[in-house]
């Protein structure tokens, strides 16, 4: 049986385009290539623009040292991401990691000190006198060609960004405070002033979470990285305890009545620190129920991506003065914290007073997730005493500074 031949259909006549036609396409060609150049063309400029503006980056940073505000302020605005290792060597403890089998160096109630009977200490912790700086711009001038060989320089930097304002706060949080409004508000005294100038009950409490933390030598310019930590001292005439002592001496010769405690709380083991320093806190509050204010003092590490310390300074009455950080917890991070918009306000009121008489002293506060054991009292700071890239006598002179000014504040609390 012969099927059915399917028979292809005849090609079709393409039709010849007419001039006007032809043009139109030569036309629409044309526009597409001309799209795809601009296309091209604009690609091209976004390059280089971006080259432009990290080159811009570099010598800004590396003529921070020459005192250029301009310059001082592009590059703090611009490298406040890589340098956002602002307090970053804290680590949040997870209660449910805390141990029992701690044999630490103290008593807990032995080491629990009576408050001073006479606010005087015999032996002046105040710090000594420095070098005078004529030119305060000068501070920042840094010469790379005086590093040694394989040694890394620590750079002077202002970090106070005091231009941004009173209000203005670095925030690792959800929470969007209303800064101005904290900045403004006034504390609901529970003392009144007769009564702190009739008693002798501690109003203030300083502790060490970190206090192996420690500074770099007077007149550094640079570290040897040989792997170890970075600044760390289990002298208490060199570390962060030194620092300490001269906010509490200079808080009690003014009518504040400061207990400090001396316990470097990481001096065994770093890793459950903040649970024995918040057992310490415990203890205090417990015995003096009449304090306030809980100030954890540390010193803060500022390390650039190319392992340069970064040293937060300022002048000060002709003097090399460490800036200051209060890092303040809240409950963003799940754990109890209702007094942490009271810490905040506090923290900008002390930079507001800082900044107002010495300029650039203080650094914006900085709000994060954790608590850091500021849950415990009524009020609570840590308070970053300079950075690794400081000196000690740079941080004393920041700490009797900061202290005179927290006067007041604590006389309205």
């Amino acid at each position: 049986m012969i099927g059915k031949i399917k028979r292809l259909k005849p090609p079709k006549e393409r039709p010849l385009l007419s001039p006007a036609e032809i043009k139109y396409r030569a036309e629409s060609r044309e526009r597409r290539i001309s799209r795809w150049y601009r296309i091209y063309l604009a690609t091209a400029i976004a390059v280089v623009a971006l080259t432009v503006i990290f080159i811009a980056v570099g010598l800004c940073e590396s003529n921070i040292a020459k005192g250029s505000p301009t310059l001082e302020n592009i590059a703090s605005a611009l490298l406040s991401g890589e340098l956002m290792e602002l307090s970053g060597k804290l680590p949040p403890y997870n209660k449910d990691e805390i141990k029992d089998d701690y044999n630490g160096d103290f008593d807990t109630t032995d080491k629990i000190p009576s408050p001073p009977q006479n606010p005087d200490t015999p032996e002046s912790t105040t710090p000594p006198d420095t070098p005078t700086i004529n030119d305060p711009s000068s501070i920042y001038d840094f010469d790379y060609s005086r590093i040694p060989d394989g040694e890394t320089a620590i750079i002077p930097m202002d970090l106070s960004l005091s231009s941004q304002g009173a209000d203005y706060i670095y925030n690792s949080t959800g929470y969007s405070p209303d800064t101005k409004s904290l900045l403004a508000a006034n504390f609901a005294p529970s003392n009144s002033p007769s009564y702190i100038a009739s008693t002798n009950a501690p109003l203030v409490l300083i502790i060490h979470t970190h206090g192996t933390e420690g500074y770099s030598e007077n007149g550094a310019i640079s570290y040897l990285d040989n792997g170890g930590e970075i600044a760390r001292s289990e002298d208490t005439s060199k570390n962060v305890v030194a620092v300490g002592a001269v906010m509490a001496e200079t808080l009690n010769k003014n009518g504040i009545s400061t207990l400090h405690c001396t316990v470097m709380h990481d001096r065994i083991q770093y890793k459950d620190s903040y649970s024995r320093a918040e057992e310490t806190i415990k203890q205090y509050l417990a015995k003096y129920p009449s304090i306030k204010l809980v100030i954890d003092l540390h010193r803060d590490a500022v390390i650039k991506s190319t392992g340069e310390l970064v040293r937060p300074v300022t002048v000060v009455n002709s003097k090399p003065t460490a800036q200051l950080m209060c890092v303040v917890g809240s409950d963003w991070g799940g754990e109890s914290c209702p007094s942490w918009q009271n810490n905040l306000a506090l923290a900008l009121k002390l930079r507001e007073a800082l900044n107002k008489k010495y300029g650039n002293l203080c650094r914006p506060a900085y709000l994060r997730s954790s608590t850091y054991n500021q849950e415990l009292s009524p009020f609570s700071l840590l308070l970053e005493v300079g950075a690794c890239g400081n000196s000690l006598e740079e941080a004393k002179n920041a700490a009797k500074l900061a202290a005179e000014e927290l006067i007041p504040l604590v006389k309205m609390m």
